[in-house]
C-alpha cells in the first residue's frame, strides 16, 4: 500500500497528479466519471490517501474545527452536518469537540483544536469572560467565526440572529393575547451570551408594556426535553402559575408540552406555550407549537463560506452578518381570558 503512490494512480487513470489530488482535496471540482475512475482504482489497489502529508507539503492544514456546547441538541446537529458538508466541498474535513457550557472545559477544548493544527475555527457562540482569549487567537493569525450569535465586539466575526429582538418579539406576541404572567424557561442564561440576551429580550418586552418582572417565573435549565418538562412542572406548581410560558428552545417547550399533559392542563385553553428554534418536530406534535424560526442552515452555510474564505485569502477582515428569524404562529398559543 505504501509503495502505491498518487503518480501511479495519475499513471493509471490517464490524467494528471493534480486531477488525483483535487480528487481528494476539491472532489466537486473533478468530473464524476473522472472521480469514480479514479476512486476505483484505489479501491483496487488500497489506497488511502495521507492527508497528513499533503498538509505537510502544501504547509498549511486542510482541517477546520468546530467547538459546540453539545450534540444532542437538533439546531447544533444541523449546524454539524451543515458545515461539515460544506467544508468539505471546499477541501476541509471537520474536527468537532463539545463543551457542555462549561467555561473551563470550553478553553481545554479550544487549545486541543489549535494544537492538532486546524486552519480555522468555528465557534457556536462561547462563554462568558471568553471574549479576550478568542481575540487573541483572532490576533495571533488563527480565523475564527462566531456562530448563531450577534456580537456587540467589533473585533470578532460571526454569523448569527439578534437573540434579543426574537426573545422580545415573541414575549410581545404573548403579551398581545392579553397574557401578563408569562413563564420564561430559558437555557445557561448566566453563563452564555445568546441565552442571556434573550433573557434580557424577555425582560426588555414586559418593562415595556409595564409587566412588573417575578424571578419566580423565569426557570434557567439545560436545554432538553427533561429539563423543560420538570421546569413546567415547577412553574404550574406556583400559587400563582403563568398563562402562557416562552421557552426559548423548542425542546424545552415540548418536554414543558408533556408535563402539562401529565397534569390534565390544555393546551392553549388553559396555557399558552411558545418555543424557539422551530425544529422539523415542531409543527407535527399536539398541538403544533408556535416558535421562532432561525436559520440554522443559512447561518452554517455562510459561517463556513466566510472561514474558507478567510483561510484561502489571508485576509484579516471582521465579517458579521445577522441573518432574519421569524415568528411562526401556529395553535399553541391562544388569547387569555379573565375568568370570573
Amino acid at each position: 500500500m505504501s509503495k502505491f503512490t498518487m503518480m501511479k494512480i495519475a499513471e493509471l487513470a490517464g490524467v494528471s497528479n493534480s486531477t488525483v489530488s483535487r480528487v481528494f482535496r476539491y472532489p466537486h471540482l473533478v468530473r464524476p466519471e473522472t472521480r469514480e475512475r479514479i476512486l476505483q482504482i484505489c479501491r483496487e489497489n488500497r489506497y488511502v490517501y495521507n492527508a497528513n502529508a499533503g498538509d505537510l507539503a502544501r504547509k498549511n492544514s486542510s482541517v477546520v474545527g468546530l467547538l459546540i456546547p453539545m450534540t444532542k441538541n437538533y439546531g447544533f446537529a444541523e449546524k454539524i452536518l451543515t458545515i461539515q458538508k460544506k467544508a468539505l466541498n471546499n477541501g476541509f474535513s471537520l474536527l468537532v469537540d463539545t463543551t457542555n457550557y462549561n467555561k473551563d472545559y470550553e478553553q481545554q477544548r479550544l487549545r486541543r483544536l489549535l494544537e492538532r493544527q486546524v486552519a480555522g475555527l468555528i465557534l457556536i457562540g462561547f462563554s462568558f469572560g471568553q471574549e479576550n482569549y478568542i481575540k487573541e487567537l483572532i490576533e495571533s493569525g488563527v480565523p475564527c467565526v462566531v456562530l448563531s450569535e450577534k456580537l456587540e465586539d467589533k473585533n470578532i466575526s460571526y454569523v448569527g440572529i439578534d437573540n434579543f429582538r426574537a426573545a422580545y418579539t415573541i414575549t410581545e406576541y404573548l403579551i398581545s393575547l392579553k397574557h401578563r404572567r408569562i413563564g420564561l424557561i430559558i437555557g445557561r442564561y448566566s453563563r452564555v451570551g445568546r441565552a442571556k440576551k434573550r433573557f434580557d429580550g424577555y425582560r426588555a418586552a414586559l418593562e415595556h408594556y409595564d409587566i412588573p418582572y417575578d424571578p419566580c417565573l423565569v426557570e434557567e435549565r439545560e436545554p432538553s426535553l427533561m429539563e423543560g418538562k420538570a421546569a413546567m412542572g415547577m412553574l404550574m406548581s406556583l400559587n400563582e402559575p403563568p398563562t402562557a410560558v416562552f421557552a426559548a428552545s423548542d425542546w424545552l417547550a415540548i418536554g414543558g408540552l408533556s408535563a402539562l399533559r401529565e397534569k390534565n392542563i390544555s393546551v392553549p385553553e388553559d396555557v399558552s406555550v411558545a418555543g424557539f428554534d422551530d425544529i422539523d418536530i415542531a409543527a407535527y406534535i399536539n398541538p403544533p407549537l408556535t416558535t421562532m424560526r432561525q436559520p440554522h442552515y443559512e447561518m452554517a452555510v455562510k459561517a463556513t463560506e466566510v472561514l474558507v474564505e478567510m483561510i484561502q485569502t489571508g485576509k484579516k477582515d471582521i465579517t458579521r452578518y445577522c441573518l432574519e428569524t421569524d415568528l411562526i404562529i401556529r395553535k399553541s398559543c391562544t388569547e387569555y381570558k379573565i375568568t370570573s
